[in-house]
């Protein structure tokens, strides 16, 4: 299986191998959530949204989000309340595919429009066309995009590219996980606090040599997950830009509790 830490996603084998993917009986039948996420961390507004009791967290709130597949109605009320925005919902019941998702970029694609459909890494697949767009108020700001894909891509296809892109950025390749040389400065790094590759380049800068230091500065790996999802690539960033050797970056600096616990959580 893949680093995700590195990497930043499973692909679809590694998500069906885990138990992360319904059923392919299901998805013949109808629309259905795919919950990708994968990672420990407290978050719980998927289990609130859905209405159907279909998707379930439970106690400690760090637990992985589990769907009841035969529950699901695939209405994607989910989808736009998932901060990750690891979920979609998935139609394999008819000739083509359908594939739900989040969408924050503007313009917004239009009803029966042809768009390049790609995948979790960004990569164009093949073309697609627009079903529908739902913007409703209820979604606060996360417009929901559905699209007709063949059925054998639609296991893979996970969003769209930007509309009216530049000639460079239609160029534009997935950027080679250990070459942050050339990495934008404004690629988030730490999600929890919004942490940029630029910020951290200013406190390497500054005179930073080691995570910890990064992390004063920056806050990267302050937030909810407590690192768990920065700070490995905060160290790949101070590798490159310093010249240290990856495996001579000391890590992040660990205090208790480990990971997220309840208030109510004591030992005797």
């Amino acid at each position: 299986m893949s680093d995700i830490a590195k990497v930043g996603y499973l692909n679809s084998a590694e998500l069906k191998e885990a138990g992360r993917y319904p059923s392919q009986e299901r998805l013949a039948k109808g629309p259905v959530a795919v919950i990708e996420c994968c990672q420990n961390i407290p978050c719980n507004p998927c289990e609130t949204a859905c209405k159907f009791g279909a998707i379930t967290v439970g106690d400690p709130i760090t637990n992985l989000p589990v769907l009841d597949e035969s529950k699901c109605i695939g209405c994607g009320a989910c989808i736009t309340k998932c901060p990750g925005l690891a979920i979609f919902v998935v139609d394999k019941s008819k000739e083509m595919a359908a594939v739900s998702f989040p969408f924050e970029y503007l313009p917004l694609p239009q009803k029966g429009d042809t768009v390049k459909a790609v995948d979790r890494a960004g990569q164009y697949v093949c073309e697609a066309r627009v079903l529908r767009v739902n913007n409703a108020k209820a979604n606060d700001c996360t417009p929901i995009v559905t699209i007709e894909v063949p059925k054998e891509f639609s296991d893979d296809i996970r969003s769209i590219r930007r509309l009216n892109l530049t000639e460079d950025q239609e160029k534009a390749k997935l950027l080679a996980i250990d070459d942050w040389k050339e990495a934008p400065d404004d690629l988030i790094v730490c999600r929890c606090e919004e942490v940029t590759v630029g910020e951290i380049r200013r406190a390497i800068a500054e005179g930073a040599v080691t995570v910890e230091g990064i992390k004063k500065r920056t806050r990267a790996g302050m937030g909810l997950c407590q690192g768990r999802t920065c700070s490995k690539l905060v160290s790949r960033i101070l590798s490159s830009e310093t010249g240290i050797r990856p495996e001579e970056v000391k890590p992040d600096t660990a205090r208790m509790p480990i990971k997220p616990v309840a208030f109510n959580v004591y030992k005797e």
